[in-house]
């Protein structure tokens, strides 16, 4: 049993017209690509983290061959939220949309503490570090994401006081780059997180990556899909 992480399939199948193929040689067939990976390394008793940009659907009901998709591959699936998923709703809804459909296999993160593999994991979007310091909608929505990453903090604090267990923290958006040695994140997650995952970075924003661990002790791991899958 084993915890994978692979973020940004972009899936398109409820979609094909955003399919990402018009992006370049390096999503050619991305989909059949990211199932022979997934299908060649994963088993059914392992768990996979999605952190975000999973369907280019509109609404949660129309990414239903997106999510049909996902469920076929094996493995456990914990998935949280991109800034393409413009089908995340309400938790409430989307609680309705996945217990009236059958999805196995596909729990959602969002600032609660789900166990896996005795790791603890817990995850909210992020958003744009380099809008952090700006005025208007960017810093209202920079705000609550940092409000919602305290959130998760508390709740796996809650969980596991004596911080016995590994944990994991799920981001879409980098906490950190590779031209910075700290950010308000960093420092958030110092002490509390033992490693944390995200995506994102595509095509030239994959020489921003940053990985390894901080100054904090905290891992930090890229999981874009196109960034794992030998095109760095």
């Amino acid at each position: 049993m084993a915890i994978y992480a692979l973020s940004d399939l972009h899936l398109s199948l409820s979609n094909p017209e955003k399919s990402m193929d018009v992006f370049g040689s390096a999503w050619d067939g991305y989909i059949s690509r990211i199932e022979q990976g997934w299908r060649a390394m994963v088993t059914p008793e392992d768990t996979v983290l999605v952190a975000g940009d999973i369907s280019w659907a509109t609404y949660v009901e129309k990414a239903e061959e997106d999510f049909s998709f996902l469920a076929s591959l094996p493995g456990r699936k914990l998935i949280s939220r991109g800034n393409h998923d413009y089908w995340w709703t309400t938790m409430k809804k989307l609680d309705e949309f996945f217990a009236s459909h059958d999805f196995p296999g596909i729990e959602i993160v969002r600032t609660n503490v789900i166990e896996a593999e005795g790791c603890l994991i817990s995850g909210t979007r992020g958003w744009t570090l380099e809008d952090a310091n700006k005025s208007g909608e960017d810093r209202k929505i920079y705000d609550r994401e940092i409000s919602r990453i305290k959130l998760c903090i508390a709740e796996l604090e809650k969980a596991d006081p004596d911080h016995g267990a590994k944990r994991i923290l799920m981001l879409h958006y980098p906490p950190v780059m590779r031209n910075q040695e700290k950010t308000e994140i960093t420092e958030l997650l110092a002490g509390h997180i033992d490693t944390c995952i995200y995506g994102h970075l595509h095509g030239r924003g994959k020489g921003q990556v940053y990985e390894g661990a901080d100054a904090g002790g905290v891992e930090y791991l890229c999981t874009s899909a196109d960034y794992l899958c030998g095109n760095r």
